[in-house]
Parts: structure tokens; C-alpha cells; sequence
């Protein structure tokens, strides 16, 4: 006899004693599964574990299903926006929501000015039949609220989906524009929806009590108290807090800050700058000629980008990026900060950083080949015959150089014009000091380094003490020898 269990999902394995998940794939599916039915061992053959084990495969092939339906049908929809809606802080909400409801308010007055005794009585019923819909649990009144949801989001750039209207819809017909089904669930949207309702119903009733002549209560919730006179800070001051910040030491935001200045404007709240000025800026970042400052001595970095005319001329992408990264931090310090509610500079990196624009790092064979060379296995001497096999293991600059970048990731140009005084003891550890000399030096012996934040110092590997690196430093001082390594 066929020995089938009460589960819908749960029979028992032909040829054997455990039972199976088993389950019908439904029709609009089978193309997305490949198949017509799923069928999974449950490697149990007690019934009360496997009805325990079945559940679980049940709600994960429902899961299934419904992700699948999803991505059906949001085919051939248009994506708009970079900013997720899930990645909104709840400040950021109600900073946008507040915004939102101080535009209502202008409305309101406005209206109210220009209102008639004889209209006023006719919103006044209107008014009651809206707040007693906005109150009514069985009427939530969301179709509006959810446009004026969509509205916002539209314009803070957050991602929508955006589908196409057919032909024979009528002009009226609802906006476009719609979040997914994982957004419509999020905290976020919730939150968002609740407080745009919260902020309806209050100029309701501030719309009642002015039409009523009644002012001894302008205010109902007190989310929407009004707002404190401002004390924002201005772009010039966030750059000026975040260049005195301990971490920022040697790092160089000059062209990108210099840029955000020149077009946002030193004076410039920071909170009022939007999404699409950053975009500008990003546009302006990539209209910049390479080395612009030198190029065009004197002249601001937004004119400089209008008199360059030929593509090949233009930053990289990956300058460009560095650009936006160098705008993004600062935009998130002052959120940190509580500055700004929500940073707009997000997102807005250029595609086209290819890999082979990258550096690769040597691979362990190409290392094995450089270090068993005969220069470090024994050579003929330290001239030509470096690469000849012989008795000879001289250690000069040609032999420690590539040591020494293995060790310390330090730049060939950067070891090359290394002087004695740059090795010694600091907090009883031998290091390398990396630094510039000033201008004056003369210009053949100068020392340079690629950026600001290339002056450091970097502690020598115990290997290299190991080798004799020590020993060698200790020689160059005994000769009096300014340079490490002379002889390059």
C-alpha cells in the first residue's frame, strides 16, 4: 500500500525509508525552474522529524515562488535614481518630510489671504470630511499619500521604478512611478508614509483653526513645531572642521575642495546644496583638463574646464573618481556631524575604471625569479656581470632597493634618494622617515615625494635587520656617505 503522509509537501522516497519534499511547480513558473516538480530527500525516516523538516522547505519554495513573480513583474521596467530607499537615516526622512510640510505651510497662508467669508465656510466641511477619512482606520487614504511619497523620492534622487503608460489609459492616470515591492515593505517607506500622513493631518487643522479665526493653537503635533532659527554651517566652515581633523593629516582634498567652493560658493549652507549641483560638480570634474592648476595658472577650476576642448586632454576616470570620493567624504563628515541630514553626494562615481589601467602586483613566480637572480644567489660583480652566475654577493643599492620595496611597499624613486639621516631609532624601533626637503635645497638633490600624504615613516622589517640592512646604513655613515645609496 502507498504510504503518504497528510502533508501536503511530504511523501515518503520510492525504494526507501525517508521521506521527500515534494512539490508542484506552478504553471507560470516552470519556465524560471526548469522543471515541473521539486523534489528534495529530507534524509529522515521518522515522520515527526520530517513533518518538522518539511516546513521549512515549504517556506523556503514559497519564498522562492514569490521571488521569482517579483522579478516578472517588474520586467521592462525603467530604473531611475541612485540614492536606495532603504539606506535613508530617519533623519533624513523627517528632515524631508519637514521641507515638504514647510512648502504646505506657505500654501496655506497664501490661501488663506486670498479666501472669501463665503468659501471659507465651504472648506470648512471639506476640511472636517478630509481629517475624518485621514482618521477613518477602514479609509487610510494612502493613494494620495503614496503620490506624494513617490514625489518626494523622486526628488531626492532615491531609486524608483518608472513603467510606461499604455495608449489607451486616460490623461489622468496615476503617476509612473512606483517603488519595488521590497521597498514598499522596508521601515523606511512605512516611516515615511506615516509621518506625510502625521503631516497632512496637521494642516488640516491648521487650516481649520485659520479659517475659524482661531488662534490660540497653531501648532497640534509637535513634530511639526516650528523650526529653531538656522545656525547651518557654511561649506567653507565644514572644510575648514575637516581639515583640522586628526585623521585628515596628509591628505590632499585641495583641487576637489577648491572646485566644490567655486561652485556651491564658500558661503553656501551646506544643507541647502542638492543632488543635482553634486551632480554638476561630477560634470565639471570630468570636463577638467589633466594638471588644470598649472595649465591654467590663476584661473578658476570651472573656467578651466570650459576652455578644454579635446577628450584625450581630460582627467582619467579614476582621477575623476578620486575627485567625487574626495567630495563624498567631506558630505559625510557633516552627517556624521549633524550638520546635514543626509549626504547627496552618494553614489555618483563614473563608470570606466578599467582593470588594466591598474597596477597588478607581482605574482610569487615573478618574485621567486627576481630574488633567485644570480645578484642575490652570487654574481660575477656589481657592474655587468650582476646577472652572470658567479662567487661574487655584492650589497649596494641595486641589491637592497628591491628588498626593501618587498619589506615596505615603498616606491623605487622614494628608496633611490634615501639619505643616512632618513634611517634611525624612533620609539626604540628602527624606521625609514619619508619626507620632501623645502625649496631650499638644490633642485638635483632635492627629495620628493608623490603626495602629502606620502611623508611617513615605515618601521624596518625584522627580515631586513635580519639580511644586514643595519649594518649597511652603519657603513654609509662610517664613509660619511649623504646618500644611502650613491652609486644610483
Amino acid at each position: 500500500m502507498k504510504d503518504v503522509s497528510r502533508h501536503t509537501y511530504l511523501t515518503r522516497r520510492k525504494g526507501t525509508a525517508n521521506w521527500q519534499f515534494r512539490a508542484r511547480v506552478p504553471h507560470d513558473l516552470v519556465a524560471r525552474f526548469g522543471k515541473r516538480e521539486i523534489t528534495e530527500s529530507l534524509k529522515t525516516a521518522d515522520h515527526a522529524e520530517a513533518k518538522r523538516l518539511v516546513r521549512d522547505k515549504a517556506d523556503a519554495f514559497d519564498k522562492q515562488c514569490r521571488a521569482f513573480r517579483d522579478e516578472t513583474a517588474t520586467d521592462g521596467l525603467e530604473i531611475i535614481g541612485n540614492v536606495a530607499l532603504t539606506s535613508l537615516t530617519e533623519t533624513a526622512i523627517r528632515e524631508m518630510v519637514l521641507t515638504w510640510f514647510d512648502t504646505l505651510n506657505m500654501e496655506r497662508e497664501r490661501r488663506h489671504a486670498l479666501a472669501m467669508p463665503q468659501d471659507r465656510d465651504e472648506a470648512l466641511v471639506t476640511l472636517n470630511q478630509d481629517e475624518s477619512d485621514l482618521t477613518d482606520p477602514n479609509d487610510l487614504g494612502l493613494g494620495g499619500t503614496y503620490q506624494t511619497a513617490i514625489r518626494l523620492l523622486r526628488a531626492h534622487d532615491v531609486r524608483l521604478m518608472r513603467r510606461q503608460l499604455t495608449t489607451n489609459q486616460p490623461k489622468a492616470a496615476p503617476m509612473p512611478f512606483l517603488v519595488t515591492r521590497q521597498d514598499a515593505a522596508s521601515a523606511q517607506f512605512r516611516q515615511l508614509l506615516a509621518m506625510l500622513r502625521r503631516g497632512q493631518l496637521e494642516d488640516i487643522r491648521r487650516s481649520r483653526a485659520l479659517l475659524s479665526d482661531d488662534f490660540r493653537n497653531l501648532m497640534f503635533d509637535p513634530i511639526f513645531k516650528p523650526r529653531a532659527a538656522s545656525d547651518d554651517k557654511t561649506l567653507a566652515q565644514v572644510i575648514a572642521a575637516f581639515r583640522v581633523e586628526p585623521e585628515r593629516a596628509g591628505q590632499t582634498y585641495d583641487t576637489a575642495f577648491r572646485l566644490a567652493e567655486e561652485l556651491f560658493g564658500g558661503e553656501r549652507p551646506i544643507r541647502e546644496i542638492s543632488r543635482e549641483e553634486c551632480k554638476a560638480f561630477r560634470a565639471a570634474v570630468q570636463a577638467l583638463p589633466t594638471n588644470a592648476t598649472k595649465r591654467f595658472p590663476g584661473r578658476p577650476l570651472v573656467e578651466a574646464a570650459k576652455l578644454t576642448t579635446s577628450e584625450v586632454d581630460r582627467l582619467s576616470a579614476t582621477t575623476v573618481n578620486h575627485y567625487l570620493t574626495s567630495l563624498a567624504t567631506l558630505f559625510n563628515y557633516a552627517e556624521k556631524e549633524g550638520w546635514l541630514s543626509q549626504s547627496p553626494a552618494r553614489g555618483l562615481a563614473v563608470k570606466g575604471v578599467k582593470k588594466r589601467h591598474r597596477r597588478d602586483p607581482f605574482t610569487t613566480a615573478e618574485l621567486t625569479a627576481i630574488f633567485q637572480a644570480p645578484l642575490y644567489t652570487g654574481c660575477q660583480d656589481d657592474g655587468n656581470g650582476y646577472a652572470k652566475p658567479g662567487p661574487d654577493k655584492p650589497r649596494r643599492g641595486r641589491f637592497w632597493i628591491p628588498l626593501i620595496g618587498l619589506y615596505t611597499g615603498m616606491r623605487q624613486g622614494e628608496i633611490a634618494q634615501l639619505r643616512t639621516e632618513d634611517v634611525r631609532l624612533f620609539q626604540d624601533v628602527l624606521c625609514i622617515f619619508i619626507t620632501a626637503d623645502g625649496g631650499d635645497v638644490d633642485e638635483a638633490d632635492r627629495r620628493r615625494v608623490k603626495t602629502e600624504a606620502g611623508e611617513r615613516y615605515v618601521p624596518v622589517h625584522p627580515t631586513l635587520e635580519k639580511i644586514g640592512f643595519s649594518q649597511y646604513v652603519e657603513q654609509m655613515r662610517n664613509i660619511e656617505s649623504n646618500r644611502l645609496f650613491p652609486n644610483i
